[in-house]
């Protein structure tokens, strides 16, 4: 007999993606009166995934697939309704159901905002190269580098899970970054793929004196911290914003769905919400000291009503001369930059307390409700409130 259980398979707790994952099939789970269980990725061979199959007897699966590294057969679970994360190309991986990341947005939006401030090259960073997200985001943005004309060289390390990661490897990565980092051309635009690679960059930055914005510019994606010693740099670097804890409710609802005898689609897409602008492209390494001090400004005061006018009177320039820099600057305007910080506390807001949508909207500072949900349903393509049934922590 079938129990109410959802079980979570190749999950490992020390990566970011995977306990927002865990937490978007709890979240899912836990008002409908599921329960979830975990089965950690150095836990998982054929043997053990069936043993708590046959223990559990669950109404489903939701199955990583971690590349070379793991990767649970479908044959493996039996007659158990599955969804996996990430599974491999090929034929007999075709037809699984499956949640997967609109990669090609990922790659658009960190080149929108890598490109702004017309940066005379461009370059893609990575460990891995061949698995499909990355193989995807790194396709869509050099196609974006192509299509406006300008260079994007691809800088590939050695993958960490093919080499032992003990002193002397560290010592050879670091080495080979912190040379890759010299050799760009000044005010180079970097993508790197995901957000481990990006706090590598970074250190390679700083390790060989190269500030960040002001002689090249930096964006990541995911908006994870790999390892503890990456939450300085996390707090510092740009990224692209991955709903993942998204991902995981959608994978938990497509079991529920298939175990109540509903068709559902083969695949559920989920995307990047925002990019989380800090100091690693702020001002897109423009050199003006006004333009600084307005992005400053504005992450301390946007929700407390600041308006554009008011930056540009702060600004000791005049106001048609603020308002150009700032667009040639950041690739927006000003009160485009004051609803992207409004709109990252209101997602804040909407997910993990109880305010009413009109309490987040005054809260967030925008000019009325009216206006508030015109940026957010922009931004989104949803309502406030739908937004909040989704992602309420």
């Amino acid at each position: 007999m079938q129990s109410n259980v959802i079980l979570y398979v190749g999950m490992r707790p020390e990566w970011d993606v995977n306990r927002k994952r865990l937490a978007g099939i709890v979240r899912f789970a836990t008002p409908r009166g599921f329960r979830v269980e975990t089965l950690m990725a150095t836990e998982c061979t054929m043997e053990s995934t069936r043993a708590a199959i046959a223990r559990l007897r669950p109404l489903g699966v939701v199955a990583e697939c971690h590349g070379d590294r793991f990767l649970p057969r479908s044959s493996w679970l039996g007659r158990v309704p599955a969804v996996f994360f990430n599974p491999p190309p090929g034929r007999g991986w075709a037809s699984v159901p499956r949640v997967v990341c609109d990669e090609a947005a990922v790659a658009r939006m960190a080149f929108d905002e890598l490109s702004a401030g017309n940066p005379p090259c461009y370059a893609v960073i990575t460990f891995i190269d061949h698995e499909p997200w990355a193989v995807e985001r790194i396709r869509v943005f050099r196609a974006c580098c192509r299509a406006t004309g300008a260079r994007c060289q691809l800088f590939v390390l050695p993958n960490p899970a093919d080499a032992k990661e003990d002193d002397d490897w560290q010592s050879f990565c670091a080495a080979r970054m912190a040379e890759w980092a010299a050799s760009l051309p000044p005010h180079c635009a970097v993508f790197a793929v995901n957000g481990h690679v990006e706090h590598k960059a970074a250190r390679a930055f700083a390790a060989v004196r190269r500030s960040l914005p002001r002689t090249a510019t930096l964006c990541g994606a995911d908006g994870t911290e790999s390892h503890p010693e990456d939450r300085e740099l996390a707090e510092r670097t740009s990224a692209v914003k991955i709903d993942f804890e998204l991902s995981g409710y959608l994978a938990a609802r497509m079991l529920a769905e298939a175990s109540g005898g509903a068709a559902v689609p083969r695949v559920a897409t989920y995307g990047p919400l925002l990019v989380i602008r800090r100091d690693s492209t702020r001002g897109r390494g423009r050199r003006e000291d006004f333009i600084l001090k307005a992005l400053d400004d504005i992450r301390r005061e946007a929700c407390g009503g600041i308006s554009a006018e008011a930056l540009a009177a702060r600004s000791g320039v005049s106001r048609s001369l603020f308002f150009l820099r700032f667009k040639e600057a950041m690739g927006h305007t000003v009160h485009d930059e004051i609803n992207l910080v409004r709109l990252e506390t209101a997602f804040s807001l909407l997910s993990g307390t109880d305010y009413s949508i009109g309490a987040v909207a005054d809260m967030c500072g925008f000019g009325s409700h009216v206006e508030a949900r015109i940026v957010f349903r922009a931004r989104t393509g949803m309502s406030m409130s739908r937004w909040r049934v989704l992602h309420r922590r």
